[in-house]
């Protein structure tokens, strides 16, 4: 990773207007999971679950999707899954399968959570 690092000089930075994304319009739409990716993070290992676009960003309309964030856990023995009360196995039985894997293409509702700095974005 230190090698795709390289070290710049901006000049005069300061604090710029970003533009505004309004998620309402989004909120109680109806979509199917499309994706569904194991990645490890500084926390540890978790599932991102993301939908089928419901919208477009910007100029270059790029695509706004949905998506959730659900945690693995690991055993005494190292084997990676979830625990029947965590998020990710409440959400799998809510769901109705048995694997974050069979979450790829059943429908959700999309919904708005706020991050930590205040910014709402899309979930289910």
């Amino acid at each position: 990773m230190e090698a795709d690092l390289r070290k710049v000089h901006l000049g005069a930075t300061r604090e710029i207007e970003l533009p505004k994304l309004d998620v309402t319009q989004h909120i109680g739409k109806g979509t199917t999971i499309e994706s569904v990716e194991e990645c490890e993070g500084s926390y540890g290992y978790y599932v991102r679950v993301q939908t089928a676009p419901v919208g477009t960003i910007g100029q270059e309309k790029k695509p706004l999707r949905a998506s959730k964030i659900l945690g693995l856990q690991q055993d005494e023995q190292g084997n990676h899954g979830w625990g029947k009360d965590t998020k990710l196995g409440v959400f799998l039985k809510k769901m109705n399968v048995p694997h974050y894997n069979d979450l790829v293409g059943k429908e959700v509702i999309v919904q708005t959570q706020a991050s930590k700095d205040g910014m709402d974005f899309l979930t289910f």
